[in-house]
């Protein structure tokens, strides 16, 4: 166990991350599809990004409070959508919602998520988004738009750049599932790996048994909770298809 409290940066939380979890879970948060050049990029652009010093400025009454489509926010920062937080963590995806709520800050719960929009709404602060996947199915998709208007949604997000499903190496390779299945070779740290992995697998099957999360069956990934009892594989419903934006800003009320 780690004390949050010596954690001084991302890469502190990033080792501690890589030494407490399985491998496959760790690729899955870590990792970009096919040569994961875009991935890289990311980082690479995020570090070109410099803060200009000011000096000799009145910094009286100085805040980070600011506004994002209207709404008050505590800094102009919102949670990313993070697809099957639930995966790696017992109701992943409510304690994120708190943790947004508790700072002041929209937090944005994906598609792909174990806790249902219903369940997180119950945490969320008044900055709850949705990120939408647009699939095949449009019923489907009606009816995860109307579960999140009714959830109190104040805002859509819809990803529009996933055309055709990258292809992520280092999951097929560590044959993540959901939900997930253990075994040694899924954890690269030395020495006592069945006794870590087994640990980890008895707590992760402890907790998601008490919080009756995920609902899906193996193999498939879940969609926003499947509270209607459906399952959706991504490879069958994210591809090559029409996204009528204004028809759903419409359904959307946006």
């Amino acid at each position: 166990m780690s004390d949050l409290s010596t954690m001084t940066c991302i890469e502190d939380l990033r080792r501690v991350y890589k030494r407490r979890v399985p491998r496959m879970f760790y690729d899955y948060c870590d990792s970009g599809s096919w040569t994961e050049g875009t991935y890289r990029a990311n980082i690479d652009e995020f570090q070109s990004i410099l803060l200009r010093q000011r000096v000799a400025v009145n910094m009286t009454g100085r805040s980070t409070r600011s506004t994002m489509i209207g709404q008050d926010v505590a800094m102009p920062v919102a949670l990313a959508p993070t697809g099957l937080t639930g995966m790696q963590h017992a109701d992943g995806e409510i304690l994120a919602a708190r943790a947004a709520r508790d700072f002041g800050v929209p937090f944005t719960l994906s598609t792909m998520s174990i806790c249902s929009i219903e369940d997180v709404a119950e945490h969320a602060g008044p900055g709850f988004w949705f990120q939408l996947y647009v699939m095949r199915d449009r019923d489907y998709i009606e009816r995860l738009i109307d579960r999140a208007k009714a959830a109190g949604c104040s805002a859509l997000q819809l990803t529009l750049d996933l055309q055709i499903l990258g292809q992520r190496h280092k999951d097929i390779k560590n044959g993540l599932s959901s939900p997930p299945e253990t075994h040694a070779g899924q954890h690269d740290q030395p020495g006592d790996q069945a006794a870590l992995v087994l640990r980890h697998a008895g707590n992760q099957a402890a907790q998601l048994w008490q919080h009756r999360r995920p609902r899906q069956g193996r193999g498939r990934h879940v969609v926003a909770g499947v509270v209607d009892g459906r399952a959706v594989r991504p490879g069958t419903q994210l591809g090559r298809r029409r996204v009528d934006q204004e028809a759903l800003g419409r359904q959307a009320d946006l």
